[in-house]
């Protein structure tokens, strides 16, 4: 049984329900406090995942996910919270989507000023966001009808502030349509997820109306979707982590199965170590997964400075002790680099001559030393 939620290069942020990991992601990242919070729908994935690029603009503040009829006492607390001890007092709240009045009138009675961002549905809502940032130059495209697939560039929209717009599979609705055509400067449109969530002629409609660079980033399932986006950078650099160098890079890991776990571990990508989201199953590390960890450790011969570092979220219902040691055992610089053997057998080779080929201090035997 583990006895305790860290490791030398894990960090576990514990919870069980959202509530309770929303409070423990607020208070890890925003401990001083914060000047603004963001508030979306606990039960509508497109309108949390189109709120967390209002992260990082035009405050620096967390996103709490509430239920439309009124903030859990616990949520309120830490509201306080961030108030109380912040060098600035809390005074707004942006409400993105279609948040009841007793949640407005909750925030007010704190002394906050609220600000609504809704539209008549989440395409319009997700439009509104990218015009109260000014329709940036950057957008990212997901699509609104499976979100989970675009889970994983909720980190690129709290880490940069760039919207998150939405489309059907088959057609560009009318509102994301618009905010491609009013950007002021070329706008780049990087579309996530595969052609089975977001088709062909769905790109095709966005690059007749984009007059910057449309790309796609997709995987064959949610896990390597998440380590090509880590990889991802664009031609400019504007835009992607780029975690593809030995250097110590820090990740937050996410069970994809818990959405809203997702939008809160995305917050991290916002300060601190900047930690893009790598998904994971509760009981296992892809094999796409083991292996880009592979390929980013620097472990050097003699560990030191960068370090990797690994951010979990959830309890270990979510993502599970065990495997918690295993990403402790892949961030880990103080082991020998690790590699693939590929060894092809040649005809009449022995188990030990193909060991000492692979292992060169293996020494050979003789058939009769083998025997003994």
């Amino acid at each position: 049984m583990i006895l305790t939620l860290d490791s030398p290069n894990t960090t576990r942020i514990p919870g069980t329900t959202p509530l309770e990991i929303n409070v423990a992601v607020s208070q890890f990242v925003f401990g001083k406090g914060s000047r603004g919070i963001i508030l979306a729908d606990v039960n509508n994935p497109l309108d949390a995942l189109a709120s967390l690029a209002l992260t990082h603009h035009p405050f620096d503040g967390p996103i709490f996910l509430v239920a439309q009829a009124g903030i859990d006492p616990v949520l309120l607390d830490e509201i306080r919270r961030l108030a109380s001890i912040g060098t600035d007092s809390v005074t707004q709240a942006i409400l993105v989507g279609p948040l009841g009045q007793q949640v407005e009138d909750q925030l007010i009675s704190l002394g906050l000023r609220v600000t609504r961002i809704s539209g008549i549905n989440a395409y319009h809502t997700a439009a509104e966001v990218a015009r109260f940032l000014g329709y940036p130059s950057d957008m990212i495209l997901v699509s609104g009808q499976d979100p989970q697939s675009g889970l994983v560039a909720g980190a690129m929209a709290a880490h940069r502030g760039i919207p998150v717009v939405f489309t059907l599979n088959d057609t560009l609705p009318q509102e994301t349509a618009a905010v491609i055509k009013a950007a002021h400067e070329r706008v780049n449109v990087f579309i996530i997820g595969g052609r089975n969530v977001i088709s062909d002629e769905t790109e095709k409609a966005v690059r007749g109306l984009a007059d910057g660079t449309v790309s796609r980033i997709s995987g064959e399932d949610l896990l390597e979707l998440s380590v090509r986006f880590a990889k991802y950078k664009s031609a400019d650099g504007r835009f992607g982590f780029g975690k593809v160098t030995r250097h110590g890079h820090a990740f937050t890991f996410v069970n994809p199965g818990r959405w809203q776990d997702c939008i809160l571990g995305a917050m991290l990508a916002r300060s601190g170590k900047h930690a893009p989201i790598l998904f994971l199953a509760r009981d296992e590390i892809a094999p796409v997964t083991q292996s880009y960890l592979l390929e980013v450790n620097p472990a050097p011969a003699e560990p030191e400075p960068p370090y990797m570092h690994a951010f979990i979220i959830g309890d270990f219902q979510a993502i599970s002790p065990t495997v918690q040691l295993d990403i402790e055992d892949l961030m880990s610089i103080d082991q020998e680099p690790r590699r693939q053997v590929v060894h092809t057998v040649e005809p009449h080779e022995t188990l030990m001559r193909v060991a000492s080929d692979i292992v060169p201090d293996v020494p050979l035997m003789t058939p009769e030393q083998s025997i003994h």
